[in-house]
């Protein structure tokens, strides 16, 4: 199997580095094939929503991943890309990045990338994911559009905080399939618990609390820990435990 990143097609534009490698069977039997694309016209998020493209101020790209794992084990790959993208960021920039589940990547509380992975069987039922990746890279956030900016940042403006920089965007580009690699080896070796033991440790969880809505309308409580399968585990307000397999959960308190 081919090292992540032995191939990078660079794009100026596409509609979305996921859709391109997804919409390509010849793509998606090549693991460790790298998309990146200057701006994307069509991006997308998790729960379909637009990922806002802003040309040379983001590092965005795809990654095809043909993990060893069972289906069920699947939605931890969220998770465990996240985790490379915190260390990638700690290595190239010395940077402390958090994590919040499933994917997003936060520095003191805001975020600086986000990630969507999306799956296609291959002929043979083996596990084939693309792994889209986007990483806020220049400019202060007060640049980007005035319904986002809110809640992110950039690497510049937390590095100008530091009284470090500039960003290389390449170097961070390496680092990240770098860290990539090193998990899927650990993964082929059957560490997917210890890799997920390694992401509770830079996650956001404890003394937080959260709300989502169920069929018996809003509920709040607190998350306590992730399971096996990369969910996360929340005690609601009277004592249920129940797991967040997907969907949205409003986290009510300041992320740091």
């Amino acid at each position: 199997m081919k090292p992540i990143g032995h191939r990078i097609i660079r794009l100026e534009e596409v509609h979305s580095t996921n859709t391109l490698l997804l919409e390509n069977e010849q793509y998606m039997d090549e693991h460790g094939l790298v998309a990146l694309a200057r701006h994307q016209t069509q991006g997308r998020g998790r729960m379909g929503r637009t990922w806002t493209s802003l040309s040379g101020r983001q590092l965005q790209f795809s990654v095809v991943l043909h993990p060893p794992l069972r289906a069920e084990e699947l939605p931890a790959m969220s998770l465990v890309c996240g985790l490379a993208v915190a260390r990638a960021l700690e290595e190239s920039n010395g940077l402390s990045p958090r994590l919040k589940w499933p994917n997003d990547v936060l520095i003191e509380g805001r975020k600086v990338c986000g990630i969507l992975v999306e799956s296609r069987p291959g002929t043979s039922g083996e596990q084939r994911l693309v792994v889209g990746i986007g990483i806020n890279c220049r400019g202060p956030s007060a640049d980007y559009p005035e319904d986002i900016r809110g809640g992110l940042t950039t690497l510049e403006e937390a590095l100008t905080i530091l009284g470090r920089g500039p960003v290389d965007e390449e170097e961070v580009l390496q680092a990240v399939l770098a860290e990539l690699e090193s998990l899927h080896e650990r993964l082929v070796r059957g560490e997917m618990s210890l890799v997920l033991e390694e992401w509770k440790h830079r996650a956001v969880l404890k003394g937080q609390r959260v709300a989502l809505d169920t069929p018996a309308g809003r509920r709040e409580g607190q998350p306590l820990d992730i399971t096996s399968e990369g969910y996360l585990l929340i005690e609601l307000d009277g004592g249920e435990r129940i797991r967040q397999i997907s969907g949205e959960v409003l986290w009510l308190e300041p992320l740091h």
